[in-house]
């Protein structure tokens, strides 16, 4: 009854949430505006000349001598010139564009196409311009290494992987290893893990309330993409758990940031981020035990268990996978299992460095050369991994592909729940 009620409050509040949003902009559909915006992302180049980013609709003018008027707050996608790549999160600029109409599931509420530049009318404010100098400061630490670090050593420490070689970019989609390059729970279960283990002689209280300053501070520096805001609301619900000194319980705390999130946001649901996120970290937590106990009859527990975490997420992941692209990653499992020890050195050592680059470039560049070294592991594994025969298997009938998923993670749900009797 719960589940229901709760599953019905979300619905009903997505819906309401959708046809507010669609009142807002359906005045300015297919017409020239002059915009007010906020950018909430980097500028991700789409092809030559041309870049994406997101942004908040913040209001709206008749004509570029007009000073804005009409308070919208929405979030957008602007499709704009090369011009735009100066861009800085969090600052107010304003543009001419023409609005096109999105789905009404997409995270967008519209499209605005930019017919030009920009004029920046407030800089970015002092948080957000720190997060912006720190994550350049990376990208200018990593700038002289070789291709793969230049786009390796900041995608995986801080999630920008805009400077990622192409050719490697696919080698790591074949053999399942983008995630790699998407800030999400390993990040905050390594640096929470580190701050509590640095505060455990501290009171609990302290603890909590410390380690809420630096998940707030991770999500502010990595930008709250849909995989870190689940995995930040879930670190959060635990550190509360540590507060109030009750178990930590990881199932409960992931479902009840699924529903906070959803309902902040429903559009999250449309993610397959969030939803990739959600199911790898189900996975590991319903699937990863009962996995690694089978193959222990064949290998020692470490193997057992190195071998159990990647299967877990790569089964739990099918469905969305299998809808996403129509194909399986053969050597899927192999290139995790090979990959793993290079991401937590590479993660810290690009953070580090990320925090020491506004005090001495040198020191920033040498950590950025040793976390270079991490992810040249991962870029050789990606690419052996994707040249073996048979790197994927075409898998054209999707749907069937998605009902396999459902079947194989109903199987793992059912050995944990035999497990626990």
């Amino acid at each position: 009854m719960l589940a229901g009620a709760t599953a019905a409050a979300l619905l009903g509040w997505s819906w309401a949430r959708a046809e507010a949003r669609g009142a807002v902009v359906e005045p300015y559909l297919g017409s020239d505006v002059v915009a007010v915006l906020r950018i909430d992302s980097e500028p991700r180049v789409l092809s030559v000349g041309r870049v994406l980013l997101r942004a908040t609709w913040i209001a709206v003018g008749s004509n570029p001598h007009d000073a804005p008027t009409h308070p919208l707050g929405v979030a957008v996608s602007v499709l704009a010139d090369a011009s735009w790549m100066s861009a800085v999160v969090g600052e107010r600029v304003h543009a001419a564009v023409r609005v096109v109409e999105t789905e009404r599931a997409d995270a967008a509420a519209a499209l605005l196409v930019a017919e030009g530049g920009h004029e920046v009318v407030a800089r970015a404010p002092p948080v957000a311009a720190l997060v912006a100098s720190l994550r350049a400061g990376l990208v200018s630490a990593s700038s002289d290494l070789d291709a793969q670090a230049r786009g390796l050593v900041p995608g995986i420490a801080l999630g920008d992987d805009r400077l990622l070689p192409a050719t490697l970019e696919d080698d790591l989609r074949t053999v399942s290893l983008t995630h790699v390059t998407a800030v999400s729970g390993a990040h905050v279960a390594m640096v929470l893990g580190l701050v509590l283990l640095t505060l455990r002689r501290l009171p609990r209280a302290a603890q909590a309330v410390l380690g809420a300053v630096v998940l707030v501070a991770l999500v502010a520096l990595v930008h709250p993409a849909a995989s870190v805001l689940r995995s930040a609301t879930m670190g959060g619900v635990l550190l509360v758990g540590l507060l109030l000194g009750r178990p930590r319980a990881a199932l409960p705390a992931l479902w009840a940031s699924i529903v906070v999130l959803l309902a902040v946001d429903p559009w999250l649901a449309g993610s397959f981020g969030f939803v990739l996120s959600v199911l790898a970290t189900s996975g590991l937590l319903i699937g990863a035990g009962p996995i690694a106990d089978r193959l222990t009859r064949l290998l020692p527990r470490p193997a057992a268990l190195a071998l159990a975490v990647p299967m877990a997420a790569q089964l739990a992941c099918a469905p969305a996978l299998a809808l996403l692209q129509p194909a399986m990653p053969v050597h899927g499992v192999l290139a995790n299992v090979m990959a793993a020890p290079a991401v937590p050195p590479a993660t810290i050592l690009g953070l580090v460095a990320t925090l020491v680059a506004p005090f001495s470039a040198a020191v920033a560049h040498v950590l950025a050369a040793w976390a270079g070294v991490a992810t040249a592991w991962v870029a050789t594994v990606a690419i052996w991994c994707a040249a073996l025969p048979l790197a994927t298997l075409p898998w054209w009938l999707a749907v069937l592909g998605a009902l396999l998923g459902l079947l194989a993670r109903a199987v793992l749900l059912r050995s944990r729940a035999g497990r626990g009797r």
